[in-house]
């Protein structure tokens, strides 16, 4: 109990900025921290999340109640008119007149065996459960703005290169065009830095594309469409703190809230499946009455009723039976639940472990490519421009180094990913 209120006030606390925080107007550049808190605020799937725990929690009052008592008003008014006939030897009459009743009925339940505890113990572990799908959604959010905010930067890195293939290619042309002018080069080598250079165009045009849609997959990630232009800070992520496989299991199986919310569900099945067996048992409860009666709206009459009930199911039709089988069935099931949700996170773990290791392999590799590239591409210019290379050299040099610059960035923001998800897959995504 004492976790759940602990559990819902964080929650309290968080949904009380939801809405309540800057929409957005004024911004101009947008760092991830910024891209975060922004969907935290307006993301959808979080008004549903948050109306699950709302509704556990109802769930949890609700089950509560079977410790109070329960109270209730009643009251009637009646007219009777008709002849009566008490028996053979008094002749009939006719007869007017009303009744007027009114009063209290209390109930509280003593003791029952269980029943009212385990129904309590399982709303509580499922307004748990529910508190951790929420968290669970809020991670999700994040990481999937963190994916969509570094796809952008990579978009955008991308389009840079293809600016300065553009920019490369048009400065080829001029050159082709002043050797061909002297009659140092064939009419070849203009035709073919036009075509290169129209190439470039044609990649631009792409890459500039695909970052307008990284961009409006970055405002769905956020559940949030600025009305305003806005720049996209270069801010990266902090490194992960070295892990080796196994603690990367380890720490999975202790943070992650899906596994949390599956284990808690398991429990309130187990509850329940207890509070359906105590069906069987009797329940013992403290009844009440206080009543006025009367024939006249005044004076009523009062009068009360005080007493001890005990209650105990003989035989309701293997009703209770099939309630106690369906109950184990259903505990038999979300303890499956939980396993599978166990081996998920397990494999969600090694996956993305192996995954950044490759990213880490490959962030090395394409920084060496670049770097071989670029001398490459540098030498078949020198070469040209002495009149020892030819247009083609240059051309592949030139889509070389691109090719190569690309790689690298995908490769670093590959990283960069990889570590988000690994992150992710730890339960350690707000860290």
């Amino acid at each position: 109990m004492t976790r759940t209120l602990i559990t819902l006030l964080a929650l309290a606390v968080v949904l009380t900025g939801m809405g309540a925080r800057a929409n957005g107007g004024g911004l101009d550049t947008l760092t991830v921290e910024r891209a975060v808190q922004l969907a935290l605020d307006h993301h959808p799937s979080l008004r549903s999340a948050e109306a699950n725990v709302r509704g556990a929690v109802a769930g949890h009052k609700g089950a509560i109640a079977g410790y109070l008592p329960a109270i209730t008003f009643s009251a009637s008014a009646t007219h009777n008119e008709g002849v009566f006939v008490f028996n053979p030897s008094v002749p009939s009459r006719n007869q007017i007149y009303s009744n007027y009743t009114g009063g209290f009925q209390a109930q509280q339940t003593l003791f029952d065996f269980g029943k009212t505890i385990n129904r309590v113990s399982a709303s509580t572990d499922l307004a748990d459960a529910a508190a951790s799908d929420f968290v669970s959604a809020r991670e999700l959010v994040r990481v999937n703005v963190q994916i969509a905010y570094y796809g952008l930067l990579a978009a955008r890195g991308v389009a840079a290169v293809n600016d300065e293939a553009v920019s490369q290619a048009e400065k080829h042309l001029l050159q082709a065009k002043a050797f061909y002018s002297v009659g140092t080069r064939p009419r070849f080598d203009v035709t073919k830095a036009e075509v290169d250079l129209a190439n470039a165009k044609v990649n631009q045009i792409i890459a500039a594309n695909q970052m307008q849609v990284a961009q409006v997959q970055l405002e769905n990630a956020m559940g949030f469409h600025p009305d305003k232009l806005y720049t996209v800070s270069e801010s990266l992520p902090s490194p992960l703190i070295a892990v080796t496989m196994d603690s990367a299991r380890a720490l999975a199986l202790l943070h992650r809230p899906e596994l949390q919310a599956a284990h808690l569900r398991a429990e309130a099945a187990r509850s329940q499946a207890h509070a359906a067996w105590d069906q069987h048992l009797p329940t013992l409860s403290a009844v009440g009455t206080w009543n006025w009666n009367g024939f006249d709206p005044s004076p009523l009459y009062p009068r009360w009723t005080a007493g001890i009930q005990l209650t105990f199911p003989i035989f309701q039709g293997f009703s209770l039976d099939a309630q106690v089988e369906q109950a184990n069935a259903a505990a038999d099931a979300a303890q499956a639940a939980f396993d599978t949700q166990a081996q998920s996170v397990l494999l969600e773990v090694e996956q993305a472990y192996l995954g950044l290791k490759e990213a880490e392999e490959r962030k090395v590799a394409t920084a060496k490519l670049v770097e071989q590239a670029d001398e490459n591409f540098n030498l078949a210019q020198r070469q040209y421009a002495a009149g020892v290379g030819t247009a083609i050299e240059v051309a592949d040099a030139q889509l070389s180094r691109s090719n190569a610059q690309i790689t690298n960035i995908q490769a670093q923001y590959d990283y960069i990913t990889s570590l988000v998800r690994l992150r992710r897959a730890l339960g350690t995504a707000a860290d």
